[in-house]
């Protein structure tokens, strides 16, 4: 008998005024209630409610996904931090590019920024200036906002003449200094406002979070803010205000393919070289599957590694940085994470003392037969072979690649996904009405896209039974996760997605569309991470043959072991034959001009 029990989500596609007539239907108090109902019976969540009630020994509810380390824990990762002290400086002046072949496409990384600052090859206030022509070129050619919804030219100009005063006086400010950066819309971010993708929620930020100001600090220019899947409540990034951003690869340009949501914008920035380094929200793979469909690296941190207090309270939300290779993701972490003093309950504060050991310990020896020697990697088999053909190819090309660099594959189980999914469908649809209650019956809800509403229609439907057993299911989960990784594996290995980004089809362009069984299929493998709370990470290690769309693995581990994630990944460079493939949509903003290639 099969422990593997994850199946197709049961539901039609609509599109168009059928999906709007059922966003109006499924508000109405009694025939609404029926079809919500009905969607449930269809797809059996009364499952995961008979195994929260029915666990022997009976599982208590766990909300917030924090993990209480042990003693043993604790002292580990103390000695990890005091082996492998965390210097920025030192960091950020790796060259991570070493070994790729001289007629291979890279993007543009921190240390590229920063040494051309400081060779004189050129100014942050020259770059400031490309990259806003840049993105006014785009939005006139696109006639939306489609990628970056927000920026303050001016601010923005001013930042970078301050930067490029600093290294003509040879008196930077930090390692980022004059290194652009673009925030996701729902991220708090002062001199800008919070729509989270809608045209009536306009929140200001007094102060900015934690891991904003340390960004700051360290001298970034920030350019505004990027699109997001309208409420972050989707996979495909559609955004009926701004438009939808166009997947940046993708060989037929007359094919336009979603780049993944809900963090679409921060992803399309990226993966188009607009900015090395953008920021994400991750509630249930918002950073990793708009990441793993553009080609990008996205990590989503344990729960509160990086400290930021959403106004919705959410368990399953998880910010984290996107960049275009690695090391750039290690920089990025390790300057945003780490304890706030002003967090809910002071939950940042239950964490270790921040580290890269695993990482910056093994990497002088990247790519060598023996690189991952001793690293005990756990596979799924079921798991992963419900993916694309193209998919399961290239990740089993992975499997046998980390192998022949010394790590141990493991068989393991995750048996009980099917719960964990409805669990967390539960909790963060629950949680996204929660924060959109007060509109939910104010004319501003019909502004909404019709799949918005549905989807917080069906949050509006959880009885109370349910999520508390949704919790209790995260609690079982937990335990599994913990067991796992205390006894068994270092890492897990699944594809970031089961398929590459799916077409953006003509019918859906005004209302977008709610296609279920699409959307289930995105977040087929980046829901356990959430619910959880463990970190998880993707990177490109393959593209698509006939559309050269991107193919990208993820990699998951125990609470607060990001080193490990990072070693894994930076190992994806030799998997690449001939390396990054360059995107049909490309700004070389350090090229000739900064010209659109």
């Amino acid at each position: 008998m099969t422990l593997y029990n994850l199946k197709a989500v049961k539901s039609p596609r609509l599109c168009g005024r059928l999906l709007d007539l059922l966003s109006r239907i499924i508000g109405l108090p009694i025939i609404g209630r029926w079809i919500v109902e009905l969607i449930k019976r269809r797809n059996h969540v009364d499952e995961m409610v008979r195994f929260a009630t029915s666990s022997h020994p009976p599982l208590l509810p766990l909300y917030y996904p924090i993990h209480e380390m042990t003693a043993e824990e604790g002292a580990m990762h103390r000695r990890m931090a005091e082996e492998c002290p965390l210097d920025l400086q030192e960091l950020t002046s790796v060259e991570h590019s070493k070994g790729a072949r001289q007629q291979e496409f890279r993007h543009w990384t921190i240390l590229d920024y920063t040494s051309r600052y400081m060779n004189g090859t050129t100014t942050p206030s020259q770059v400031a200036d490309r990259i806003i022509d840049a993105i006014n070129n785009m939005n006139d050619k696109n006639k939306n906002l489609s990628v970056v919804t927000q920026m303050n030219v001016d601010q923005l100009r001013s930042q970078a003449a301050d930067s490029t005063k600093r290294y003509r006086d040879g008196n930077t400010m930090g390692v980022l200094d004059g290194v652009p950066i673009l925030v996701k819309d729902e991220i708090p971010l002062v001199g800008f406002i919070v729509t989270r993708g809608t045209s009536f929620i306009s929140d200001t930020a007094e102060s900015d979070i934690f891991p904003i100001l340390k960004l700051k600090q360290q001298g970034v220019l920030v350019v505004g803010k990027t699109n997001q899947h309208e409420v972050g409540i989707g996979t495909t990034g559609f955004n009926m205000l701004h438009g939808t951003p166009i997947n940046p690869y993708g060989k037929d340009g007359r094919i336009r393919y979603y780049t993944g949501g809900s963090s679409s914008g921060s992803a399309a920035a990226v993966a188009m070289g607009l900015v090395p380094l953008a920021l994400g929200g991750d509630g249930g793979g918002s950073i990793r599957i708009p990441s793993g469909l553009c080609g990008c690296v996205g990590l989503k941190p344990t729960f509160k590694r990086i400290a930021m207090d959403t106004a919705s309270g959410s368990s399953v939300f998880h910010m984290g940085p996107m960049t275009s290779n690695v090391h750039d993701a290690a920089v990025a972490y390790a300057i945003m994470a780490g304890e706030a003093d002003n967090d809910h309950r002071h939950q940042s504060q239950k964490q270790p003392p921040l580290h890269l050991h695993a990482y910056m310990t093994n990497i002088e020896e990247s790519g060598g037969s023996d690189s991952l020697k001793g690293l005990r990697i756990g596979i799924f088999e079921e798991y992963i072979k419900d993916a694309d053909a193209n998919v399961v190819d290239a990740t089993i090309k992975a499997i046998k690649y980390y192998q022949s660099r010394g790590a141990e594959i493991v068989q393991i189980v995750l048996p009980h996904l099917r719960e964990i999914h409805h669990a967390h469908g539960v909790t963060i649809t629950a949680e996204s009405y929660s924060h959109m209650e007060r509109h939910y019956h104010s004319k501003q809800f019909a502004e909404l896209s019709p799949e918005t509403r549905v989807n917080l229609s069906i949050g509006a439907s959880w009885s109370s039974s349910e999520f508390l057993a949704a919790q209790k299911v995260r609690s079982w989960a937990m335990n599994h996760v913990e067991d796992l990784f205390e006894n068994k594996v270092d890492v897990i290995l699944t594809p970031a997605t089961p398929c590459c980004a799916p077409r953006l089809r003509e019918d859906a362009m005004s209302h977008g569309e709610s296609n279920l069984v699409q959307t289930s299929a995105l977040m087929r493998y980046v829901i356990l991470g959430n619910l959880t709370g463990i970190p998880a990470m993707v990177f490109p290690i393959a593209y698509d043959e006939e559309t050269l769309l991107p193919i990208s693995l993820q990699v998951q581990a125990a609470h607060w072991r990001e080193d490990l994630l990072f070693r894994v990944a930076r190992e994806s460079r030799g998997i690449l034959e001939g390396g990054v493939a360059k995107p049909a949509a490309y700004v070389d903003v350090l090229g000739a001009g900064g010209d659109d290639k």
